[in-house]
């Protein structure tokens, strides 16, 4: 199989491995479970590991360490080196009451289950008390309100007064969709539920979940182990990509023999090492030798040629050698049956739906003739319109088989133009499990955009803000299809510079893509130089903006399922709209409530500054608590406001940033 894993990580400079899997267990007992773990190596890491093995530190995977398990790891000096992986043995112990124990994770931790990853601690990128203080003032580097900076650059956090306590007993089911399933955190999310206390008490010999606020862009922070006023488990590195949230957990135990109220953890800033695009896993040999003019000309050669013997669609492909002038020598094959077919339109629909051995239709895909067609290697495939689902599966085959590498499409869909279906989204995330690089050269913006995957969901890119992309955070900007008057845009304006002055460069917004404040909001974020983004959806009363650096496109019966492509932003903020942003804040604040998406302050933004555009939401949310149909925090949540200084004032006192 052509898999090949993508580090996003990469982007912000940090240097690790990949996540290490069990592969013996040594002993499983009541109290302790032994077992060696391999690490693959990305990479300089692999001579880090026999130059410098004193700096590479192991990170616990932080969904087993809210699970109130701790992972020691012998020092990397002792690991072995196996086939380009580090193999260490680890040890793992429940550490706090009222999680599960090891009787009950025992069966889980088994050869194949992911623990945690190796991560290199450059001393030379240790930050000083003046380079972390400067970082602040940048913007560059948000820390908790409660943090104190030492002289040596060590930084002391309080966490917040929240104690995380599951709301019920986890099943064996339960376990292990948190511990093998990929949206495991997620699913952890929904059972472990925050509950304010007044102080932050651990008992002797107990431990207890709590959080912190802190947004990294181009540092990581390492948890120090072994403080006199608690200690903190080994899901120890707080990476750049996850960690810019107001749920920054730590795991604290008290090894003493007095009570500690309030704990304090210590931790140290590291800058982000030089990256290393090799490192990253994408491979961008497409825009290497095809650009969006040379593979919008191969569109216009396939509308030259001869139609297929198929009168209802013709869906040719063209394959690409690798290499340069690979476009001039692509051979285009066609789909459709090998005499010409004369029944009907409506009767060939019917057939080529029907994928029974008895169906009569004699179609033949392009895709299933091209066993043959790669005599020098793995080629670049360059489809009129993105996969159905017969193409997809021997698009699958021919990448599991080396045979392609890579596929660009000029359109979406053959049927409903520049939009995908909820099958086409399930394709293009098992396109990116198989390894398989996806390319559309998208006539909106007239660029060649990579399809990448963030936070779960996957986004096609302009190639040159890929970087941008994955290391930024970004806002929902929701918002009317009806244009913001010239005082409203100017107050929009504002609004983005506000939140570039606070929270530096490294952001930008994703809106609806459509017309009015949606194209406005885009349109003022790529003049700033902030990364624009959207996700369209099909429908028939709005434009849709090409002021775009990254997007994702939605047929309408994608309209719901769409909007968890919002989740990718860390904020949302709402402008002034109509019936579809309302929605779109229901939806949001019962995501809040349902835990898929962290509770964060959600502004509504008066941008007209008419001075009563949404207050009467606030009224019927402090009436839905008042009558304990909604939680307290959701009216709590919800701030209105015309001014971008108080939105900034908002996030620093409810993000408790320092």
């Amino acid at each position: 199989m052509n898999h090949h894993t993508k580090n996003h990580h990469a982007f912000r400079g940090l240097l690790q491995s990949e996540d290490g899997v069990i592969t013996r267990v040594l002993k499983a007992g009541r109290r302790k479970i032994v077992f060696e773990t391999a690490f693959g190596l990305r990479g300089p890491l692999a001579g880090l590991l026999k130059e410098q093995p004193e700096h590479l530190l192991f990170s616990e995977r932080s969904r087993i360490a809210r699970l109130g398990v701790q992972i020691e790891s012998a020092p990397a000096v002792e690991a072995r080196a196996v086939n380009g992986r580090a193999v260490l043995t680890l040890e793992a112990s429940s550490v706090i009451p009222g999680y599960p124990g090891l009787d009950e994770l025992k069966d889980f931790f088994s050869p194949g289950l992911q623990v945690g990853r190796l991560v290199y601690c450059d001393p030379e990128a240790l930050l000083s008390s003046e380079e972390v203080l400067e970082a602040v003032e940048r913007s560059e580097l948000k820390l908790p309100a409660s943090a104190a900076i030492s002289s040596d650059g060590s930084v002391v956090i309080a966490p917040h007064k929240i104690a995380c306590r599951l709301k019920q007993p986890l099943t064996k089911d339960v376990l292990g969709r948190i511990l093998l399933r990929e949206d495991g955190r997620e699913v952890l999310n929904r059972y472990q539920v925050r509950h304010p206390v007044p102080a932050v008490a651990i008992a002797p010999g107990e431990g207890l979940v709590t959080t912190c606020s802190m947004y990294l862009n181009e540092h990581f922070v390492v948890l120090q182990s072994g403080f006199s006023l608690g200690r903190n488990l080994a899901a120890t590195v707080l990476d750049p990509i996850k960690t810019r949230g107001i749920r920054i957990y730590l795991e604290i135990i008290n090894q003493s023999e007095h009570p500690i109220v309030n704990p304090l953890i210590t931790a140290k800033i590291y800058r982000a090492a030089r990256r290393d695009p090799a490192a990253n896993g994408h491979r961008p040999k497409p825009q290497q030798r095809l650009s969006y003019g040379k593979l919008a000309g191969m569109g216009r050669r396939f509308r030259k040629l001869k139609r297929s013997n198929c009168h209802f669609i013709d869906r040719p492909i063209a394959v690409v050698p690798n290499g340069s002038g690979g476009a001039s020598r692509a051979e285009v094959f066609l789909n459709g049956p090998e005499a010409p077919c004369d029944i009907t339109h409506a009767m060939c629909a019917l057939a080529r739906r029907d994928f029974s051995s008895q169906s009569t239709c004699a179609h033949v895909y392009a895709t299933h003739r091209l066993r043959d067609a790669f005599p020098n290697g793995p080629a670049t495939l360059l489809a009129r319109y993105f996969p159905n689902l017969i193409e997809h599966r021997d698009l699958i085959n021919l990448t599991c088989d080396g045979k392609v590498d890579a596929l660009c499409f000029l359109e979406p869909s053959s049927e409903h133009g520049p939009f995908l279906s909820q099958m086409d989204h399930n394709r293009l995330q098992e396109y990116h499990a198989f390894g398989l690089d996806v390319y559309w050269v998208c006539g909106l913006n007239r660029r060649l955009m990579v399809h990448t995957m963030r936070d779960g969901m996957g986004y096609f890119v302009a190639p040159e803000r890929l970087a941008d992309f994955h290391k930024s955070m970004l806002f929902a900007f929701y918002g009317s299809n009806q244009r913001l008057s010239r005082k409203g845009e100017a107050r929009l304006g504002e609004l983005l510079d506000a939140l570039i002055a606070f929270w530096g460069k490294s952001i930008g917004i994703v809106t609806g893509g459509g017309s009015g404040v949606m194209e406005q909001a885009n349109r003022l974020a790529r003049q700033r130089g902030i990364l624009s983004g959207a996700n369209f959806l099909e429908i028939t009363d709005q434009s849709m903006t090409t002021d775009v650096d990254f997007c994702q496109m939605f047929q309408s019966t994608c309209r719901h399922s769409r909007q968890k492509w919002f989740e990718i932003a860390s904020f949302p903020i709402f402008n002034v709209g109509g019936l579809g942003s309302l929605e779109e804040l229901g939806i949001t604040l019962c995501n809040m409530k349902l835990s898929i998406i962290e509770p964060v302050p959600v502004i509504l933004f008066d941008t007209e500054n008419s001075g009563a555009f949404w207050h009467g939401i606030q009224q019927q949310v402090a009436e839905m608590v008042r009558q304990s149909r909604a939680p307290a925090w959701a009216a709590d949540s919800i701030v209105i406001t015309a001014d971008p200084q108080t939105v900034i004032r908002t996030y620093r006192e409810r993000l408790q940033l320092f």
